[in-house]
């Protein structure tokens, strides 16, 4: 994506915010964020599981033995490539860019990568599913519009499509294939990566032959993490004093999750986010000002985490300066 369409996008989207809390009476929206008091540290607390439970699940994609990464180490790559991906124009796919990058100081790239492209793919998968639950469930509950019946429908076909596809493509060397197409672009310089790329592919063939019984646990626990999302919007209503029946919550994530994915190429989702949680209020009989509230809850959740990662990476900095200037006794 160019810069000056992520800029554009981006200011759309704060645009669209805007507009939100100038309809919605911001008075009222913003009171409601403030009575979560320390309500926020248990929301915090729900996301930090869901960070523990991705990064566990990150390890296991790795190979055992003495050279599988520790949790605190992946923890701390999960932090800061996600915080450095955020400010980058391809969000989704500069924070998994900023992962690689942090890991080949302590890997082989290929290692790096495929054990990246792995939990990835777990991940979408999980929440693919999640979401096929959600929506169904939703579908049969409420009366929709059509165009919200037929828009929720052709998100989850599209999705669960690219879902297929991106599984077969792993087994029949995707990394290959895709150096391949550029060399015929005349990228001729790419030539250098093909040991690597076809390393990758091996790991990826290797993990999936091998790994069946624990890719299953693996899709498992990113279910799970889905379902912590889904325990963290449960919280805030509680804190707010607004409880909704927990089925209720999971129908109203699994279509959040949906609106977000068609919307995969908005910078942060700003004002999509929002805007995804206004829209199901509303069309859910509930108070839209919620919505909102519950959307900017949840945002300043996002951005406590992207701020703690920015610091981790700055004072991880700070030691390796120090330790460079230390002295050699």
């Amino acid at each position: 994506m160019k810069r000056e369409t992520y800029v554009l996008l981006w200011l759309l989207g704060l645009v669209c915010l805007g507009v939100l809390l100038h309809q919605l009476s911001t008075i009222e929206v913003w009171q409601h964020v403030l009575m979560m008091g320390w309500g926020y540290i248990p929301v915090i607390g729900i996301s930090l599981m869901g960070y523990v439970n991705n990064v566990y699940v990150w390890q296991r994609c790795f190979a055992g033995g003495a050279n599988r990464p520790r949790l605190r180490q992946l923890l701390w790559v999960k932090l800061v490539g996600e915080a450095l991906g955020n400010a980058t124009p391809a969000s989704q796919v500069g924070k998994e860019v900023a992962k690689a990058i942090m890991l080949r100081k302590k890997m082989r790239v290929s290692q790096g990568v495929s054990s990246l492209v792995i939990n990835k793919t777990g991940e979408m998968i999980g929440g693919l599913i999640f979401v096929l639950g959600g929506v169904a469930t939703g579908l049969q509950r409420f009366a929709f519009p059509q165009e919200v019946r037929t828009g929720l429908i052709a998100v989850l076909a599209v999705s669960a499509l690219w879902a297929v596809f991106t599984v077969v493509n792993q087994r029949r060397n995707p990394f290959a294939g895709l150096l391949n197409v550029l060399l015929r672009l005349r990228l001729r310089f790419l030539e250098r990566y093909r040991d690597r790329a076809e390393e990758i592919d091996r790991n990826l063939a290797g993990f999936y032959r091998l790994n069946k019984w624990r890719l299953s646990g693996l899709l498992g626990l990113h279910l799970l993490g889905w379902g912590l999302g889904t325990l963290e919007i449960y919280a805030i209503l509680h804190v707010l004093g607004e409880p909704m029946p927990l089925v209720s919550v999971y129908l109203f994530h699994a279509m959040l999750i949906a609106i977000n994915t068609a919307f995969f190429f908005v910078p942060y989702g700003m004002g999509v986010f929002e805007g995804g949680h206004v829209f199901l209020f509303a069309l859910m009989g509930l108070q839209p000002q919620m919505g909102l509230a519950v959307g900017i809850i949840r945002r300043i959740r996002r951005l406590f985490w992207m701020q703690m990662g920015l610091v981790m990476l700055l004072l991880g900095s700070r030691t390796k300066r120090t330790e460079m200037q230390e002295p050699v006794a």
